[in-house]
């Protein structure tokens, strides 16, 4: 997928026209500004600034930021239409790390940023160092989850204790780790982060945090352990660290990775149990390529697998159906029996790219999301003519590959009468397959924020020259949209559990420029109800 970054866009009166008539009727709304004209419940009249702006996975109006100006600063949550601040160094009480006995009085010194993600259910972790105010010597650093209410403890340096790994006696995080932390469902926590042991090694280790429970251990690089080990041999261990990358996490606090192993590669399962190989190298059983060829293994780059419905699970990998074969990459689905084909090279084109005589040339493997029943990705093809064309694709489970759009042909897949594709940046795909994607196009070069819907013809929801709703003082007023832009570049991997810019109910949040109020943070929300968003789509 070509990823430029957009750049401020010039208003002029017929783009303004233009524009503004065809993003047709999504309420933006700003849910914070730098401007202190921009008034929202809970915030101070003050001008802000902010860093690690995100919203939920699950979407619903929570939207996190870590304020920098000098007397707000920390974490602030929004939800249900107000800002409230979570976390403050200095404090005790609600704010702060919310530590007894001997450490009641002990305070956040610092805390890291990046972080401040929510869970499905709107709990939210950070990474923080606490101790006594008036003695910082034997201060500590740690994982804390924000319960909506009071923060938890849930992880601590230097300790074997409650708030230790979880792996036994003088195993614990070192001092000078780095935690890395999801937030899951229900208060659960995953916290990733190297472990020294008791003979004073380091390894990765995976951990699951349960409320009400000691630390879980998921899995453990180096360890031939069951219940800790790829289990795809006797004896044999995860041989390689690995990242929040490589790890997806479901609203029904499934967990599953793509991991590199002493016995293979593969994706697998973890923190139910025992890691569960779910597709692996050298195999020709289920945990195989599913392609109608007895003898067809994968042979390496399996990608960070994107869940669906749960249990469900797409992911790019090379493959050869014989060992005589080149290998090759396929799309697949494991719908936890077997790893069936999407999209891929076949006699009978049943996974190919649907269009004129065209084969897949090369996939864009990075480009892969996915939610419920659908998945979507960018590619490249070659016709039989010797043309070469990129493309954007959408496959449900089960179905064959649909094109939805190509680069710089006009026509039936481009955006609208007379103009052309030219490069994506942010994309998300929903539930009910529609597509909405962040793109440039041509002639002029202009930028806007598509809805690629099934069944209807392409259409701008946000392009410069639209209005977006201004909460103030004296009431909601309207600004021009100048610019916009998005955070992270490539797909919203909400499904997933990474916070982004798009959540599972179909809302989105981006960084507006207005004419007027400067830089704010404007959210659009589907107007049919959450619980039917995936059955009607963005606007119902």
């Amino acid at each position: 997928m070509p990823n430029r970054k957009p750049v401020s866009i010039a208003l002029v009166a017929a783009l303004a026209a233009a524009t503004s008539a065809s993003a047709q009727n999504v309420p933006w709304r700003a849910v914070i500004g730098t401007n202190s004209s921009v008034v929202v419940p809970g915030l101070p009249s003050t001008s802000r600034s902010y860093s690690d702006i995100l919203l939920g996975d699950a979407g619903a109006g929570q939207v996190g930021v870590r304020m920098t100006t000098s007397g707000i600063q920390g974490y602030w949550a929004y939800r249900q239409g107000s800002w409230a601040q979570y976390m403050k160094t200095g404090v005790t009480g609600a704010l702060g790390p919310g530590r007894t006995g001997d450490e009641s009085a002990h305070v956040f010194l610092d805390y890291s940023s990046g972080f401040g993600a929510a869970g499905f259910d709107g709990q939210r972790v950070f990474v923080a160092k606490a101790g006594d105010p008036n003695s910082t010597v034997n201060a500590t650093w740690g994982v804390w989850r924000w319960d909506r209410q009071k923060n938890v403890e849930i992880a601590r340096v230097l300790t074997d204790g409650t708030l230790g790994p979880g792996m036994g006696a003088d195993w614990t995080y070192a001092s000078n780790v780095s935690f890395g932390t999801r937030a899951m469902n229900g208060g659960r926590v995953l916290v990733n982060a190297d472990v020294t042991s008791p003979t004073a090694q380091t390894n990765r280790l995976l951990v699951q945090s349960v409320p009400g429970q000691a630390n879980q251990p998921c899995m453990l690089r180096n360890s031939t352990s069951r219940d800790l080990a790829p289990n795809l041999t006797a004896g044999d261990y995860f041989d390689t660290s690995w990242g929040f990358d490589s790890l997806a996490v479901t609203p029904g606090n499934r967990v599953y990775g793509a991991f590199s192993a002493s016995s293979g590669s593969g994706i697998w399962e973890v923190c139910n149990g025992a890691p569960r190989a779910r597709a692996a190298t050298g195999r020709t059983d289920a945990l195989g390529p599913d392609i109608g060829v007895a003898t067809a293994t994968f042979t390496s780059s399996f990608t960070t697998p994107r869940p669906g419905n749960e249990g469900n699970v797409y992911f790019f990998a090379s493959f050869r159906p014989t060992s005589g074969d080149s290998s090759r990459t396929g799309l697949f689905w494991n719908d936890g029996a077997a790893n069936r084909p999407l999209a891929m090279n076949d006699a009978a084109g049943t996974y190919g790219p649907h269009w004129l005589d065209a084969t897949w040339s090369s996939f864009n493997t990075g480009t892969l999301m996915s939610a419920g029943e659908w998945s979507a990705f960018t590619a490249s093809t070659r016709t039989g003519d010797g043309g070469s064309q990129e493309g954007l694709w959408r496959v449900k489970a089960g179905g064959a590959p649909e094109l939805v759009a190509l680069f710089g042909l006009p026509g039936t897949y481009g955006p609208e009468a007379g103009r052309t594709w030219s490069s994506f940046y942010a994309s998300a795909i929903l539930s009910n397959g529609d597509i909405l994607v962040s793109a440039y196009t041509n002639p002029n070069n202009q930028y806007a924020l598509w809805l690629l819907k099934r069944g209807a013809a392409p259409r701008r929801i946000l392009a410069a020259g639209q209005s977006v709703s201004i909460p103030t003082a004296t009431g909601v007023v309207a600004d021009t949209v100048t610019s916009f832009s998005f955070d992270d570049s490539g797909p919203a991997l909400y499904s997933g559990g990474a916070d982004s810019w798009a959540g599972a109910d179909g809302s989105v949040l981006v960084q507006i420029t207005g004419a007027t109020y400067g830089s704010v943070r404007a959210m659009a929300i589907p107007s049919n109800p959450v619980d039917r968003i995936f059955t009607n789509g963005f606007d119902g």
